[in-house]
């Protein structure tokens, strides 16, 4: 007999945080010095987004859309011993967008963040979640499965849809 109980889970994220844009940086600061914390893993795929993937994230990220505002990181001894490692398992291209914006190297909507005149409204966070998975293998298989499944919208995909849009609102 086939059981939804017997299918495998992934882990519990035991802690979650909305962390705000403009409070991003400072806390993975905290992060590094209290936790050492490590943003970029061995296990990593390294920097990929070009300058119109971070900027595109970004005005999507700024005009409220909900996608990959979840960022997940593992830390075995999180609020306990705190004793391990914490680690960057997924987001790190979001999180990378996000601090060349604070840092006036990426522009959104054609502008630097220095020449936005307000604050990010009380919406533009991200929600950081810990794991406490015990091992290095246990974090590497979570991390496999993460980013195993999908396939990425082509850029003529995108131009198809774009110009379904374009002959809606002509």
């Amino acid at each position: 007999m086939t059981r939804f109980s017997d299918i495998p889970k992934f882990p519990t994220l035991n802690y979650r945080i909305q962390v705000s844009l403009d409070e991003l940086e400072p806390w993975l600061e905290r992060m590094i010095s209290s936790h050492g914390l490590q943003m970029e893993p061995d296990f990593q795929r390294g920097h990929v987004w070009t300058d119109e993937q971070a900027i595109a994230f970004m005005e999507f990220f700024l005009m409220n859309g909900e996608a990959g505002r979840l960022i997940l990181f593992n830390h075995p001894g999180w609020m306990g011993s705190f004793e391990g490692e914490m680690v960057l398992v997924d987001g790190l291209q979001r999180l990378t967008a996000a601090l060349r914006f604070l840092r006036n190297e990426l522009p959104v909507f054609g502008h630097l963040y220095s020449e936005f005149e307000d604050r990010p409204s009380y919406e533009s966070n991200f929600t950081i979640a810990i794991a406490k998975l015990p091992t290095r293998a246990d974090v590497l298989k979570w991390y496999i499965d993460l980013n195993s499944g999908g396939t990425p919208h082509a850029a003529s995909e995108n131009g198809r849809v774009r110009a379904l849009l374009s002959r809606e609102t002509s």
